[in-house]
Parts: C-alpha cells; structure tokens; sequence
C-alpha cells in the first residue's frame, strides 16, 4: 500500500501538467560530466510563464538546477543541487541524495552513511569528490558520507550509465559531489553563515549546529577564494533489542521441564536440525557525533586560455559510542523447547542453579563436554571511539589549446585515517532460577523471562573483558590527462581521450589483550558491590508491543574501575574452580607477565592488513550527433596490480579453561607474507540521445563495468574465536577478481518546463565473479570453523523500473501557485546463482529492496520555504551469510521529513527541519519476520537556526 501511494505521487507529478505547458529547453548549457575537474554548475533557464510573479530561489532554484543537469546530460544522471550557496536541501548528503529515483540509503544513529544504488550497496558504488576518489576511514572502499557536512556540497549527480571518462568501479552508479567554487558564483564579497541547534528527540540533548561560508570573487572574473567551514557535535541516543543469530542445526536438550528434579543421564537427547537464538540483549546506547569540516578553493583565470583551480577538503569526525545493555548468552542444552512448524525455537528454559541442585546427575564429571551448564545473566558495557581525520588536496589546469583543442590536467592527494578503541566488558551472575526464552508472534520482542535475582550485587562475578585498538590509513594519489578535439564534421562533433594513474594504500593494524579476554571465564571472581550500581531502562521501546516484558533493572559499572580491579595481582590469583592454588598461581603469573597485563593492547600481527593497488587507465571517446539525437561511443582500458602484505601465525593449540565454553589459542611465531595480483579489463560503453520533440527525449545505453573487491578483502590476514559450540574464522583472500557487470538502460524523459517533467527507465545488468561475504565450513584442529571472508564464482543479473517526476503548480491562482509535488519509485528484480540447494542461502543480492519510493510535497512563496517528505523502501537483505552464518534481512522501513524556513529580510532567514518525525523503527529479522534480529530506535531530530547572507 506505502509503495503504491508514493508511486502516485510520482504520477501526480506528470498527471497534474497541463497539456500546453512550453519548453525552454535550448537555453540551458551544457554540464559535461565529471572528469577530474568538475564541470561549472549550468544556469538554469528563466521561466516560461508567470515571470513577473515567480522568484526562482531555494526549493526551485535547486530543482530547476537538478532538471538541468539531467536534460543536457549525455549519459543517464539525477542530480541534487544545492538550494543558495551553503545551503544544500538536507543536513545530510545522503539523506538528500535518497530521494534520487533509485537510491536508498543505509543510516548510521539516526543520520544516512552508505548509499545503494538500483539495488547494489555502497561496495558497489564509486563515489567522486570534484570527480578524484577521496580515501575513506571504512574497511573498504565505501564512502561514507556522515563525514561531510551539506554546506559546502554545491551539487551531487549519480550517474546511472557509463561514460569512458567516468572513473571505473561503479557498477551500481558514479556518485560525484561537487563542492562550491568562487568563478561559479558572482563577483565581489559574499557571506553566508546558519548557526543553529540540533535536538535530538530520545536523548532529550541540544547540540550546536553552525557553518558558514566566505567567497570573494574580482569584477573581472579571473581570480577568486572561497572558505566554508562547519562544525556540529550532536548527541543522540539509540534503544535496541537484539539477538545475534540463530543457530541451525541439532541441539542438545534435557527432556524435562524446568521444575523436573531427579533427572538421570538418559534425558540428555538430541534434537533434530532446528532454528534456535544465539542470544537476547536489551541496550541503551549514548552517542557523541563531533564534526568539523573545512572546504577551500582558489581559482585563477591566468588569461583567455587558461584556468588554475587549487581546491581541498578536511574533515575531522569523532564518534563516542556507549552502550550498557543487559544479556543472555543461549548455549545448549536447552529445557522444554518448543518449536513451530518452520522449525523456529519459539521456547525453552535453560538450566539454573536450582534446577542442577536438583537434577546432580547432570553435572556429573564423566559427562564431560556433555555436562550441564547454568545459564549467565549478563551486566555489559562496551565503548568504542571513531576518531577519523580525513582530506583531499587538488590541482587542475584546465588549457584551451585552440578553438578545437582543450586539455585538462590533474593531480590531487587525499588520506583518511581512523583510530578505533574499542572495549567490551562483562560483569554476570550464574542464574539462580532456570532463565525462559519465549518468542510470541503477536508481540514485536522476544520475552526474557524467570531471571530471578538479576539486581542482587552480592552475586555479581567477573567475566569476559576485552580490550582493542584498531588503526585503518588510507591513502592515494591520483593524475588525470583529458583531452577534447572538436571536429564537428557531419556526424562527428568531437573526440575525447586521456589517461589516468592512480594508486592506493590501505593498512590495518590491531591490538588486543585476546590471549586473556578469558582470564575471569568461569564467573567465579566475585566483584564488590560498590562497583556496580543500578541502571534502568526507562520508556524503552514503547511503541512496540511486548516492551513491558524487558528487564526494567539491572547493573552498570565504571568499565575503567573494574578493568583495575580485575588486573590487580592479588585479584588474578584467586583460586578457580578446576584448579589447584598451584596452577593457578602460574596462570596468574602468565598474565600478569604479559606486555601490558591481562588487559594490555598487544599487536596481533596475524591481522594485520596492507593492501597497495596501482590503476592505469586510458580511454577514447567519439561524440557524435544529428538534428534531433546525440550519442556517444568509446572504451576505457584498465590494467590493475594489487600487492597483499601481511603475517601468519600458525595456530600451536587450542585449549578452554575449566568451567567456560570459550576457544583460546596460542599461535606461533609471526612470517612475512606477499601475495601479488593483477588483472585487465576493457570497458566499452555506447549512449544514445534522441529527441522525439523538444521536450521528450528518448536514451539507451549499453556498457561494461567492473567493481574492483573492497581493498582489506584482499588482504592475507586470518583470525580465529568462538566456543566449543560454535567455532569461528576469517580473514582476507588475496586473489580475488573483480565483479564484473555488462549494462543495459533505457530511459524516456518528458520535460514540461524547466522545473517539471516526468521519466521512465527501465535497466538491466548481468554479473559474473560476484563478490561476497560467504561463510563456509573449515575442519581445523579438531573443530569445525564456520569460516567467513570474501569469494568470488556468483553469477546472476538485476533488473529494474524507475518512474520519477516533479511538477510546480504555477498555473494555480494566487497563493496555491507555490505548491509543488515530487515522486518516484524504483522496482528492482534478482537472479543470483550462489552453487548452493539450502533455501537459506537461495537469497538474493545485500541491499537490494525489490521496491522503494519516496514522495515530497513542497511549497514556495511569500518568503516562506517548506517540503514534506516520506521515504519508503520494502524489505531487504542485508547479508546473505550474516550472524551464525544465516540471512540477516532488514524489514520494510518508511521515514517521514519535514523542513519550514522563512525569509525575515532578504539578508536573514529562520529555518526548522524535522528528520524521522513519526519516530520509525528498525526491525531485523533472519529470513522469516518470525527469526527476530533487532528491533531499533533511534528517535525523530529537529534542526533549527538562523541563516545569513551578505
């Protein structure tokens, strides 16, 4: 029903145009596309109509420039332009950009990170700033686009079919976002600056949100600098339930019930293959999202036949991540399990301290592995700081050699770096009654159930306690040579070519204390009471159905208190359960001995990650053209080597500690590894543009494209965790291909004015070499790892419709003639052939929601600015091979945005900007709605403020 109105939305947009509406579309200028030096935003054309009476400004200056860019392209792009300088028409790039027909976003606390594009992630996806790849601090190659603040983003085009001069490696799309430039603008001195607020909703903080921009431009146009600069720091706050996958496969059970007593041996049974919870927790996590971004360029008009232009980009982002939650770690065997006919675990107990006094026999030693253990009821708080510092530096000569010949010349740099701490501690009890897991359709939670005394301090014992550091370094440089020759004989208009070099590193480092995370295992250490206190879990969730059944109480601690006292000598050698003094002096002594202590950051050369890929590119391109079509044909050549350095460290043993289910291991020493790669691709591409009239325009396409594997996919690093239970693996695989697409795209588009039209496209795309995260199991030492890392061999194709429109009610009398509405919708089709018969893992590609849409009703007049926007996509996979190495699928999710400004004066403008205003949640599940996963909220947003321009 939420896809079929916004939908009609976007029919609205064409449905409401009047028959007679005129075109100007020969006064709009060409906007190229983006090589390394990023095309001058086109000047929209004046209105047809009603001159006297429309200002263009704001909402539709962006929309008349967005239409622009779209008309006079070559290829098939969609564009967001910014609305006045330093002020693009969302506080978040991405949240703009998911109103584009075909692309949806993926959000990170409340705010868009990752894009997806006509169903392919944001792996899939080259994102360009002023057309020159940008390092970024993620893993992989995605951009994520929460570190750039939209003041100084001038315009963001997503290019949806191939050019030869476009930068390879997006399948999906070419995303380029284009930051503001002085010679664009107009001459002399210009000021604008917001300084405003952000609240957030369910943290119930305000935090500042201030930008501004300064540009100065000479009468004569040939010398200019320009400076923005923003800076925000909001804290927001995230409620969620979680669970972290379910196992399938037989499971141990007692055949009892959780009153049984006297039971023998004999009531140890087996299960068959069946679907049960990994675990339940309930978490309240606090977020600081600091950002500070600064943007320059100086461009120089050195005489009539060239331009020097000098830009570069810092960003410095730091998220603070705090999250107290309580849990309940699921490990067989399981008491009375209920399952439902898909072989769901929809109930059980499991086994507490009451239930084994009763039952001794289940305890017995001679059982071995196959003993009984009580369940933990666990007091978590983890904490984790993305300190990212990021930019981009470059230079472009752009030379019109003749009237015939213009060469461009560019060279940039750019370097992200992210310092990630990370800790994760425990702080349990051994449960005193049997613990219930009850998974009940009518109600959006599990149920967690008889825990007993959760908030009783003097039961409180020591646990698990990690401590991380990983350190990521991406760096690149880049040179561009592009050339047009204009011939413009007959057919032919002109012949463009050029090479490009870029080359690109990326390291990874970690350091943990994982050789005694496990020191305190067995909750055996009792820790005094005045290091925990009482924390609850006040309106949590209410808005989902069986909320009144979470945990309301439980503890949290001073992770830097218990982290101190755990490590003291005298602490470490209490005597456990399983050992004798003797033994466990020595291993007291072994981690007391460690560099650091037991909680001391110790390199893990094993994990270590540095990946350096070197591009040579060269491509030609013939433009040719008729009366009434245009088109395009060329080839862009790729040769790419990549070298994959790391260590390995061969596992010595394996061993668990007495009373605890956890796999520790000892490696030996560090080798030296180099693994080299190198492949080639030729990517030919075609476009057609054919003018039916002067307002409709018919375009087809045809190309090949690659996307390389994600740069620490390709490293040789390996690392090994898990339990007795459930062993696990990964790392990275250094011979990976790239994936490989050949693309078809068909599009019609009818422009009624130059804000309004309406467009159909229709595309398909055929992979080969797919890449993704698999997990396959690996027999080692014993045990069976589920072992998961990137591989290549899928083969299959996605296909797809747009309809996008928007239409400006200018006929309309008087006040109404402000309005204005906007639409689209995008269904998107799969085939994958993974080589597999598990009905599981018969799904399709991550990302791909098969329908999403958005709708936008907007208003400008009389100085007020106003849109209300509702963004919906369906149901998706977010990981074919996800937690317990199932799907992970995320559920259909709807958001609703509003903005209202008002002009004072022409100099001072008041601004309000609503984001997740119906407070949305985010549900989770594992193939079927009923596999619960996650349910998430992260509450509505409002920005405010004040905006000035001189």
């Amino acid at each position: 029903m939420k896809a079929a109105l916004l939908c009609g939305a976007a029919l609205l947009a064409c449905a409401g145009a009047p028959a007679h509406a005129q075109s100007n579309a020969n006064s709009v200028a060409d906007t190229g596309t983006p090589t390394a030096d990023t095309p001058q935003q086109p000047q929209p054309p004046s209105e047809t109509s009603n001159a006297d009476d429309i200002v263009v400004t704001g909402i539709r200056s962006s929309l008349r420039s967005s239409v622009a860019t779209k008309r006079n392209a070559e290829n098939i792009v969609d564009s967001i332009s910014a609305e006045d300088t330093g002020k693009f028409p969302d506080n978040n790039v991405a949240e703009s950009l998911q109103r584009i027909t075909g692309v949806a976003i993926d959000r990170s606390g409340g705010e868009g990170q990752f894009i997806t594009v006509r169903g392919l992630g944001p792996e899939f996806n080259t994102v360009l700033v002023n057309g020159r790849i940008m390092a970024t601090d993620n893993d992989g190659r995605e951009f994520s686009f929460d570190v750039l603040s939209s003041n100084m983003i001038q315009r963001t085009d997503v290019y949806k079919s191939s050019l030869p001069q476009l930068q390879e490696g997006g399948i999906g799309a070419t995303v380029n976002v284009v930051t503001a430039r002085p010679l664009d603008g107009k001459t002399g001195l210009h000021v604008a600056a917001a300084a405003g607020g952000i609240y957030d909703g369910l943290a119930k903080k305000l935090s500042p949100d201030l930008s501004g921009v300064i540009s100065w431009t000479n009468e004569d146009k040939t010398f200019g600098a320009l400076l923005s600069a923003s800076y925000t720091d909001r804290r927001s706050q995230r409620d969620f339930v979680d669970l972290n996958g379910w196992i399938f496969g037989p499971e141990g059970l007692i055949n009892g019930t959780a009153t049984s007593t006297g039971l023998s041996a004999s009531s140890l049974v087996t299960s068959g293959s069946i679907h049960t919870p990994r675990n339940l927790n309930f978490n309240r996590e606090a977020n600081d999202r600091e950002r500070i971004n600064l943007s320059g360029s100086i461009q120089s008009q050195i005489n009539d036949h060239l331009l020097l232009t000098v830009d570069a980009l810092y960003s410095r982002f730091n998220v603070t991540t705090t999250n107290r939650f309580f849990g309940i770690f699921y490990t067989p065997r399981f008491i009375g399990v209920s399952t439902d006919a898909n072989g769901t675990v929809t109930g059980f107990n499991r086994p507490g301290s009451q239930f084994l006094a009763a039952n001794p026999a289940l305890t017995d030693p001679s059982l071995k592995d196959d003993r009984v253990t009580l369940s933990q009821n666990d007091n978590i708080v983890t904490g984790l700081q993305r300190k990212t510092e990021s930019f981009q530096i470059g230079t472009n000569l752009a030379w019109d050699v003749s009237d015939r010949v213009q060469l461009k010349f560019d060279a940039s740099a750019t370097q992200a770096t992210r310092n990630q701490p990370r800790y994760f501690l425990v702080v349990g009890s051994l449960a005193q009654t049997s613990p219930r897991f009850d998974l009940t359709p009518e109600n959006d939670l599990p149920t967690a159930s008889n825990l007993g005394p959760i908030t009783d301090p003097s039961l409180m014992r020591a646990h698990y306690g990690l401590n991380e550091f990983v350190r990521v370094k991406d760096r690149g440089i880049e040179f561009h040579a592009d050339g047009t020759y204009r011939i413009d004989s007959g057919i032919v208009k002109s012949l463009m070519f050029g090479a490009a070099y870029n080359q690109r590193r990326k390291t990874r480092t970690l350091a943990d204390n994982s050789d005694s995370v496990c020191t305190y295992c067995g909750y055996e250490v009792p820790i005094p009471a005045n290091l925990v206190t009482p924390y609850s879990l006040d309106n949590f969730l209410s808005k989902a159905s069986g909320s009144g059944n979470v945990p309301q109480s439980f503890f949290t601690f001073d992770p830097a208190a218990v982290f101190a006292y755990i490590s003291q000598p005298s602490i470490l050698a209490i005597p456990r359960q399983g050992r004798t003094a003797a033994q466990q002096a020595a291993e007291a002594a072994r981690v007391q001995a460690l560099a650091g202590g037991p909680y001391g950051l110790r390199a893990r050369p094993a994990q270590t990650l540095d990946v350096q890929e070197k591009v040579v590119a060269g491509y030609i391109n013939a433009n040719f053209g008729g009366d009434n079509w245009s088109g395009n044909v060329g080839a862009r050549f790729i040769d790419t080597r990549v070298t994959s350095r790391g260590f390995g460290q061969q596992v010595v043993s394996i061993f668990v500690n007495p009373g605890d289910d956890n796999l520790n291991f000892t490696f030996g020493a560090p080798q030296a590894i180099k693994v080299d790669n190198h492949y080639s691709d030729l990517l030919p591409s075609a476009n057609l543009k054919y003018e039916l009239t002067s307002r409709m325009f018919l375009r087809a396409a045809v190309s090949k494209t690659v996307t390389r594997p994600t740069l620490t996919s390709l490293g040789v690093d390996n690392s090994y965790s898990g339990r007795i239970t459930s062993a696990t693996s990964g790392g990275g695989n250094p011979l990976l291909k790239p994936f490989r697409s050949t693309n078809y795209d068909l599009s019609y588009e009818y422009y009624l004015n130059d804000i309004s039209y309406v467009s159909v496209s229709g595309f398909y795309k055929q992979f080969t070499d797919f890449l993704e995260s698999q997990t396959l199991p690996v027999a080692f030492a014993g045990y069976t790892f589920q072992d998961t890392r990137t591989r290549n061999g899928q083969s299959g194709s996605i296909a797809g419709v747009e309809i996008g429109g928007q239409y400006a009610f200018d006929k309309l009398p008087g006040a109404l003639s402000g309005l204005g509405v906007a639409g689209n919708y995008t269904y998107v089709t799969s085939s994958v052939d993974r080589g597999t018969n598990t009905s599981d893992t018969q799904c399709g590609y991550n990302g791909l929601s098969p329908h999403s849409a958005n709708g936008s009703v907007f208003y400008e007049k009389f100085g007020v600015q106003a849109r209300v926007s509702y963004n919906w996509r369906s149901s998706f996979l977010r990981q074919c091979f996800g937690a317990a190495s199932r799907p992970e699928n995320r559920a259909a999710y709807g958001q609703l945005d509003a903005s209202l400004a008002y002009d004072i004066t022409p100099e001072f403008q008041v601004y309000a900007q609503g984001v997740n205003l119906t407070s949305a949640y985010v549900h989770d599940y594992s193939v079927l709605e009923e596999r619960f996963l996650l349910l998430q909220n992260t509450g509505a947003r409002y920005l405010f403020g004040i905006r000035a321009r001189f």
